[in-house]
């Protein structure tokens, strides 16, 4: 399987799960919750991996509880929730300062800004001939 058509099934699979998630990212009458409060406050993820694409949208917002410790860039990318996806990942840091990281309510979305951040990374999509993303590059 290639990796545009494994992409498209991780994001289908996501899509599933977050269709029949109980809970939503706020409410129509008080808006959007706030970002997670971690240990340097709120992570404005606004802006970041910005797309057009909806499933990918939904993907990158949905919400979880995570607790790293001791991730290193080799490590993170394999973790709960971001294993779904396809990396490109080029010049990662080698001995980097490890990753802490603990929210419990924090979306894909703001999780990678977060790491974008700890370890000076920059994160970008990958599209096809057709604008449909099927990965997200990393570079150190």
């Amino acid at each position: 399987m290639n990796v545009r058509k494994c992409l498209i099934l991780s994001l289908l699979v996501g899509g599933v799960f977050a269709l029949n998630s109980c809970e939503t990212g706020g409410n129509k009458e008080t808006g959007p919750e706030p970002a997670p409060v971690a240990a340097n406050g709120p992570i404005n993820a606004d802006g970041f991996l910005k797309n057009d694409h909806e499933p990918l949208n939904k993907w990158l917002d949905e919400r979880f509880e995570v607790d790293y410790k001791h991730m290193t860039p080799a490590l993170i990318f394999d973790q709960v929730p971001l294993n779904d996806i396809f990396y490109e990942t080029s010049n990662l840091p080698q001995d980097a300062t490890p990753l802490n990281f603990s929210s419990s309510d924090v979306s894909r979305r703001e999780l990678l800004k977060k790491i974008a951040s700890h370890w000076r990374l920059k994160m970008s999509l990958v599209t096809d001939a057709a604008g449909n993303p099927t990965a997200v590059r990393v570079e150190g």
